[in-house]
């Protein structure tokens, strides 16, 4: 076996492995994104921050897990 070839064929693996874990990670920072963007709005829409003063019906629920059904 060629030393040679081997080794370029591993460097060339790593940096497609390389590229494909950079593009889960801009995909996963571009959700994070998103998902903090409707965070702010809702917030914003909400009429306060976090004192229940707007949206309807608003508890505090922090920690505790939800199980809601319709």
């Amino acid at each position: 076996m060629d030393i040679t070839s081997s080794t370029a064929g591993a460097a060339m693996a790593l940096k497609q492995a390389q590229g494909q874990m950079n593009f889960g990670v801009k995909a996963l920072n571009q959700n994070a994104e998103q998902q903090q963007a409707t965070v702010e709005a809702l917030m914003q829409s909400g009429g306060g921050a976090g004192d229940g003063s707007g949206g309807g019906n608003v508890t505090p629920t922090r920690g505790q897990n939800l199980n809601i059904t319709v």
